[in-house]
């Protein structure tokens, strides 16, 4: 099967909430708003684009309970940063709380592995030096920023 990624799908509380944290925190641009239903029930999406091609569909709902079963299964959504520190400043400068981080995780490899350039900007055989943090946006849904471009290990 030839897949390649498409968007992602989200479900906020509030969606011109949620469509502002995306432009000011994130730099995305709304692309259009639309209404439909799901089922019998209407259903508010945002479509918006970031300028590195990342897509995600805003979905909000009146019955709130489909984006309280999608935090069974959606642990985050990543991104990746060049510059971990300046990313965390501008979360803050915005006022986003830091849930946790940054820090460096251990990430050691199973088995050799060169994945530089498709999954890790910088790796080696034995694993990777990164830095990574989390934090919610104002549906609660939960993001991590990866900085993934330190070598060393």
């Amino acid at each position: 099967m030839d897949i390649r990624s498409q968007h992602a799908g989200i479900y906020c509380r509030d969606i011109k909430e949620s469509v502002t944290f995306y432009e000011n925190v994130f730099g995305f641009e709304l692309l259009f708003e639309s209404l439909a239903m799901e089922g019998d029930k209407p259903l508010k999406m945002a479509w918006m684009r970031h300028p590195q091609g990342i897509i995600v569909e805003l979905l909000e709902q009146e019955d709130k309970a489909p984006l309280e079963a999608t935090a069974c299964s959606l642990n985050h959504l990543a991104f990746r940063v060049p510059d971990m520190d300046a990313a965390v400043a501008h979360l803050v400068e915005c006022g986003v709380e830091i849930e946790a981080g940054p820090f460096d995780p251990p990430l050691d490899f199973d088995r050799p592995c060169d994945l530089e350039g498709e999954v890790f900007e910088t790796c080696s055989e034995r694993g990777l030096n990164m830095r990574i943090c989390f934090f919610r946006g104002p549906g609660n849904e939960r993001f991590e920023i990866v900085q993934d471009n330190i070598s060393g290990l």
